[in-house]
């Protein structure tokens, strides 16, 4: 697994290298075919990109930066009516890609993340984005009394592996230390 991801890692790296070497290339010669080049090896490392990211809130803010800078391309490689529609795009694209990486910046490294855990035992059972997952998860999967608090509150349990971590089989229990699975 970690192969694979480091290899899309590399993979799109070297897609956005050549990407902005053909946007260099087609400034120096003044030429349009190494614009389209470019776009299309932006586009693909974005897609490459996406496979390496873990979902969290406001981690598609990327997404948005590569389409305000896709529109800038497209715009330069079509003179005419074509760019006056792109660059205001590229400017709408761009404000919100702002906005949301500097709210993926506030939330990152499970900062704003929603904990169920059993506060006599100290054992956490779930990180949840929101408050309301982690509700939904403590009354429908869980079922049992227990504690839901902001992780920022404590802070000592954000390195603390939970108890139930997949999110794909919310009632799967991960083996502890010496635990069989």
């Amino acid at each position: 697994m970690t192969s694979d991801l480091a290899r899309d890692r590399r993979t799109a790296g070297g897609l956005l290298g050549g990407a902005a070497v053909c946007a260099a290339l087609a400034a120096g010669t003044g030429s349009t075919a190494p614009v389209w080049l470019a776009a299309g090896m932006l586009a693909g490392a974005l897609m490459v990109y996406r496979r390496t990211v873990t979902p969290r809130p406001y981690v598609y803010w990327p997404a948005w930066a590569t389409g305000a800078v896709l529109a800038l391309l497209l715009a330069w490689a079509q003179p005419g009516a074509p760019r006056l529609v792109l660059l205001p795009f590229a400017g709408v694209e761009a404000a919100v890609a702002l906005v949301l990486a500097l709210l993926w910046y506030r939330r990152r490294n499970g900062r704003g993340d929603w904990i169920v855990w059993l506060p006599e035992e100290r054992i956490l059972l779930r990180r949840e984005w929101t408050r309301r997952d982690a509700i939904r998860w403590a009354e429908d999967d869980y079922g049992e009394p227990c504690a839901i608090s902001l992780l920022d509150e404590f802070p000592d349990m954000a390195d603390e592996p939970p108890l139930y971590p997949d999110r794909d089989r919310p009632t799967r229990r991960a083996p502890r230390l010496g635990e069989q699975e």
